[in-house]
């Protein structure tokens, strides 16, 4: 199967993508399916405890995205059992490289990776939205060395010490309730008005006594020192320079979508560089559909969720009428 062309090719394993390989596997289970890149690298991954999935009380980020790469994987050996089954019978194989450009030759897409070239006649892009880095001064020269760009990934090694935390959203709160079990007090450098997430974790942040909230703070102001390790960081608030004694300093910032391995495709793009798609998630390229984040979809676990099994559909659905 790796060798030959596939029918569909998933090009981002994280909540989005594997949900868009689920839904497909189970509208076509004859379809031949590869999901490209390393899910414990997604956005999901990397969160603490998610809260607002309906049906799951409670689950952390990488726990979940596991049992989401279990239960893909478990398909082979299901179709292995079914009498649809032939001696090669892996429908869903799971290729952890990352791609670094797709072109369309005829009818077919060609996906690049570091290891070779994959064939397939259709492509859910589904890579989410890049972590926004080297853009604060002295993040480069102590990365690792207090600087991290993931607070539920390296939170636990700054038990007892004082941290901070730079961006907003439900992934920098959710980060900011993670670090308050380990360290003894979290200072959130918010570049806006508000922490734009929901409003339970607002009310578990505000009810923190460890947990400081600093708004409006200009990221052009900001600067991690340190000689060897970080000892603080500086920044500007109301107007007035500023300097926090810290241990750590979490950037927990969202970049543009990056759509460079998309170049040579000529994909329409909106005013804010999210891919243009319609409501059934295709783009203007045919066979070419995206999913989450990278089309500009809210940042909702069970959003996500939803519109990458929306789109495994509908690339399924496609591909039958393509027959």
């Amino acid at each position: 199967m790796s060798n030959e062309i596939c029918d569909l090719a998933i090009v981002g394993p994280g909540l989005t993508g594997l949900s868009a390989a689920v839904a497909a596997y189970c509208k076509d289970p004859n379809l031949t399916i590869k999901i490209f890149g390393i899910p414990f690298d997604s956005n999901t991954a990397k969160k603490g405890e998610i809260e607002n999935i309906p049906g799951i009380n409670k689950i952390i980020g990488v726990d979940f995205i596991q049992q989401l790469v279990e239960q893909v994987e478990s398909f082979n050996t299901e179709f292995a059992k079914s009498e649809m089954a032939s001696e090669d019978f892996s429908r869903i194989l799971s290729i952890g490289e990352n791609v670094t450009s797709i072109i369309k030759k005829d009818s077919k897409f060609e996906i690049t990776t570091e290891n070779g070239i994959n064939s397939a006649k259709s492509v859910i892009i589904s890579t989410g939205i890049p972590e926004l880095k080297h853009t604060i001064k002295g993040e480069d020269d102590l990365l690792h060395k207090g600087v991290s760009h993931c607070a539920v990934c390296d939170g636990a090694l700054f038990r007892g010490k004082k941290v901070c935390i730079i961006g907003e959203g439900n992934t920098v709160a959710r980060g900011a309730l993670f670090l308050r079990k380990y360290c003894r007090k979290v200072t959130v450098l918010i570049p806006s008005s508000e922490l734009k997430c929901d409003l339970r974790n607002l009310r578990k942040i505000k009810s923190s006594p460890n947990i400081v909230l600093k708004f409006n703070i200009p990221l052009d102001s900001l600067e991690v020192f340190g000689t060897q390790i970080v000892e603080g960081i500086k920044y500007s608030e109301e107007g007035e320079s500023k300097e926090l004694s810290v241990n750590a300093v979490f950037i927990e910032l969202k970049d543009k979508p990056n759509l460079s391995l998309l170049e040579g495709l000529g994909v329409e793009t909106t005013d804010e560089g999210f891919i243009q798609t319609d409501e059934n998630n295709t783009t203007n390229i045919d066979g070419l559909f995206a999913a989450g984040t990278i089309r500009g979809e809210i940042d909702y676990a069970a959003i996500l969720m939803g519109d990458g099994y929306k789109t495994g559909i509908y690339a399924v659905e496609y591909l039958k009428k393509r027959v």
